[in-house]
């Protein structure tokens, strides 16, 4: 009865496409890459910045989508801690993982639109201090849940929800803090660098949404994969 269940794990959960996952792919591809030749090409350099100014174009949208995870985390997190349901802690540890992606983006070119604009690659900015921790709060997240043995998807889910309220903080603060980080300039941007900059926006959901349905499709494998592994050992099947 129980390989059966496994099988079904197998034949019947809907793991998505591939050819859709594979169009979803090309099309996020050239997206990103019209979107980088809009920012190098189409968007003039600014006056001030000069040609590091065009950070702009995939420093804020991968910052949008590292906050795009919070809702995944907060749903999934929240769910599974309250119906201990697999599906759930997939969607969290998805946006965990993808937050983690776009985060590290964030954090490497950040440093680089600073050096231009302060003079050093750091300051303790509340923005950006804040958008350490999240990320630094999300690989402990990966840590506990590989480390942590029978409970550590309760207390990655635990730590996503810890994260998801640092994400919402790191969106609010620089309204209610005014350091150094820039305000919010899109309004300010003139025509060309407003339509580059919506059209990155545009790619980088479309490789957000293709990373996401690939991630879900590989964690209901996995979950299948360690299903049938129980069922082995229960089985004596084992090779040990």
């Amino acid at each position: 009865m129980t390989t059966n269940t496994a099988e079904d794990a197998f034949n019947n959960k809907p793991f998505g496409s591939a050819p859709v996952l594979m169009l979803l792919a090309v099309i996020s591809g050239v997206a990103i890459a019209a979107a980088a030749y809009m920012a190098f090409f189409y968007a003039p350099t600014e006056k001030i910045m000069g040609f590091v100014q065009k950070i702009f174009y995939f420093h804020v949208p991968s910052a949008w989508m590292m906050l795009l995870s919070a809702p995944l985390m907060a749903v999934g997190s929240v769910g599974y801690l309250i119906t201990r349901k697999n599906s759930f802690d997939r969607l969290s540890d998805a946006g965990v993982e993808l937050a983690i992606l776009f985060g590290m983006i964030v954090m490497l070119t950040g440093p680089l639109w600073g050096r231009k604009a302060w003079g050093v690659y750091w300051v303790w900015d509340v923005r950006l201090t804040s958008s350490l921790v999240l990320v630094l709060t999300l690989v402990a997240c990966k840590i506990v849940r590989n480390y942590t043995g029978a409970q550590a998807k309760t207390i990655s889910a635990g730590l996503s929800i810890l994260a998801v309220l640092n994400s919402i903080f790191v969106w609010v603060s620089i309204d209610l803090w005014k350091g150094t980080h820039p305000p919010k300039l899109v309004q300010t941007l003139e025509p060309s660098m407003k339509q580059t900059f919506w059209f990155s926006v545009l790619a980088f959901h479309l490789v957000y949404f293709t990373l996401l349905f690939l991630r879900l499709r590989v964690g209901r494998l996995e979950n299948a994969l360690e299903k049938l592994r129980m069922d082995a050992t229960e089985a004596g099947l084992d090779d040990e």
